[in-house]
């Protein structure tokens, strides 16, 4: 009798610790991550003075610290629309240069990146295969891992060469089922890191 009892409090010992260890090892839901990466928006959005609007502007005209939710999650400004000429898919080759900062809870601060200085080269894709480059990038480790994303594309129905615009863009953005964000911003199972981007310049060549 009291063998059994060992056996049968041995088993539900071990029944707990594998439950343990599995709670323990168990990933935030997209639901989770989305509300967690909402709260950091929030954040942005208060520390920057940011307006959010409702609409795009009829006229096209931002004030400085206006910024439109776009249907797919991302925050548009637009500084310049450009030249008015305007992006031919699976033709135009876009330049992108931009700055773009994040905040790193790992170490309790903000991490910042230009890429307008003359020794950083511009991101550089076709028109339409934003997507694609992200892919070829994906375990390079590289600029384009951390920084190139497909919402950087998307906002190019909006404004054309040499536009200048400011960005929020989450990583749990999508545009057409895919990620809106870079790899780099979608790579922690526990956390989606949204990018603030005062400033993204449009080349077009």
């Amino acid at each position: 009798m009291k063998k059994g009892f060992y056996v049968l409090a041995l088993i539900s010992c071990v029944m707990n610790l594998m439950f343990s260890v599995s709670c323990g090892d168990k990933y935030p839901t997209f639901e989770e991550l989305k509300s967690a990466e909402r709260k950091e928006i929030n954040k942005i959005i208060a520390e920057k003075g940011i307006k959010v609007i409702s609409e795009y502007p009829a006229n096209g005209v931002f004030g400085e610290n206006e910024f439109v939710e776009l249907s797919n999650g991302i925050y548009l400004n637009v500084i310049d629309s450009g030249n008015g000429n305007r992006a031919t898919y699976n033709a135009t080759t876009i330049l992108i240069r931009a700055n773009v900062e994040y905040y790193d809870s790992r170490y309790d601060s903000v991490v910042k990146e230009s890429f307008f200085a003359n020794d950083r080269s511009p991101f550089e894709f076709k028109y339409g295969y934003a997507y694609s480059v992200m892919t070829a990038h994906k375990s390079n480790g590289d600029a384009y891992t951390y920084y190139f994303s497909a919402g950087l594309e998307s906002v190019l129905s909006y404004v054309g060469d040499s536009a200048e615009v400011k960005l929020i863009v989450p990583g749990y953005a999508e545009i057409n089922n895919y990620e809106a964000g870079s790899t780099f911003q979608t790579a922690d199972r526990y956390r989606y890191i949204p990018f603030y981007y005062d400033r993204v310049r449009y080349i077009f060549y």
